[in-house]
């Protein structure tokens, strides 16, 4: 590696990324809720009154709008832009934050977060507080930080795409479980996916030379937490301009003992059987179908994926030690 080469780059990237400029807000006057009436269990009537009631406490006009089986959230959060949101609130699992963030993508509405499912794997990424009081206190001080998206077609995610293991471990998770033991049920979907068949991945990288790799499965990261807050990418940046990339190489599980013990250590060193590689723009082909998912949701089967970065898309609310630079702007009126 060279003097002046940043220390983060990996085969596949492209030029040392600049930061993004300070976010220029004002503190947010109307404030929209996306509320999963199906995340939290039994429980998620109260939490609804719960947060009603905070967000009205402040004085602050609130816009409260439910998900269904029709719409996840991607067109409640156009809806909530429509009516003069300052910030959207989504209420719910990684699932209703990536329909949010898909729905905002481009937008100067902030995006904070309720984190009410399984995995919360952006609340994760961003410290934000599992319990409710602490989350609200973020979404509301709404200090905020640009970030880039992953882009699928109209789709897009916050954290990972993924094909092969991954994508089947939280297929296979046991919704039993997941309601009695929560992220643990992961462990044990992924214990019994450990001797999944490899196959032949064919990955293209910013365009360039198509990668042959045999393999359990890739994962394309623009966060680098998993479930439990495991940091299986360390170095992903979600600023960069780029994607973090693990192809899954193993076969044994001895293979696998040597990549949760390097996640447990919090290795920056990816070993012998995972490769590692960044791009802002990735195809993978397959020999066969492999299931996939997006930020945690699973979808059909499919034997292709292509996905590039949205460059600071999305703007979401985060803890004070995530947000950047210039701090939101207080109205004293609020």
């Amino acid at each position: 590696m060279s003097d002046g080469q940043d220390p983060r780059r990996l085969p596949g990237g492209g030029a040392t990324p600049t930061p993004p400029e300070p976010v220029q807000v004002q503190w947010p006057q109307t404030v929209a809720v996306i509320f999963n009436p199906s995340s939290g269990g039994d429980s998620a009537r109260q939490r609804s009154d719960h947060i009603r009631q905070a967000i009205q406490e402040t004085g602050k006009r609130l816009i409260w709008l439910e998900t269904t089986p029709a719409d996840s959230g991607q067109g409640l959060a156009k809806d909530a832009v429509g009516q003069g949101a300052d910030v959207v609130i989504a209420t719910g699992g990684d699932g209703t934050v990536m329909a949010c963030a898909t729905g905002l993508a481009g937008s100067e509405v902030p995006l904070a977060v309720l984190p009410l499912g399984t995995g919360n794997l952006v609340a994760a990424n961003f410290d934000i507080p599992n319990d409710l009081d602490g989350a609200l206190e973020v979404a509301l001080a709404c200090r905020r930080r640009r970030i880039d998206l992953g882009s699928i077609g109209d789709g897009r995610f916050v954290i990972a795409a993924g094909m092969g293991f991954d994508a089947a471990m939280l297929r296979d998770a046991s919704h039993t479980l997941k309601a009695r033991i929560g992220p643990l049920a992961y462990l044990w979907s992924g214990l019994r996916n450990l001797r999944r068949p490899r196959a032949s991945y064919r990955l293209r990288l910013d365009g360039g030379e198509e990668l042959t790799r045999r393999a359990q499965g890739v994962l394309v990261a623009n966060l680098g937490k998993i479930q439990g807050g495991l940091p299986i990418l360390p170095d992903a940046v979600p600023d960069d301009g780029h994607f973090d990339i693990a192809v899954l190489k193993t076969r044994t599980v001895g293979d696998w003992v040597g990549v949760a013990t390097r996640i447990l250590v919090r290795s920056h060193k990816p070993g012998p059987d995972v490769d590692t590689f960044r791009a802002a723009k990735v195809e993978i082909r397959c020999d066969r179908a492999q299931p996939v998912q997006f930020d945690g949701d699973t979808v059909e089967p499919t034997d292709r994926l292509d996905v590039e970065v949205d460059p600071c898309a999305l703007t979401p609310a985060v803890p004070e030690h995530h947000q950047d630079q210039t701090p939101p702007a207080r109205n004293d009126s609020a």
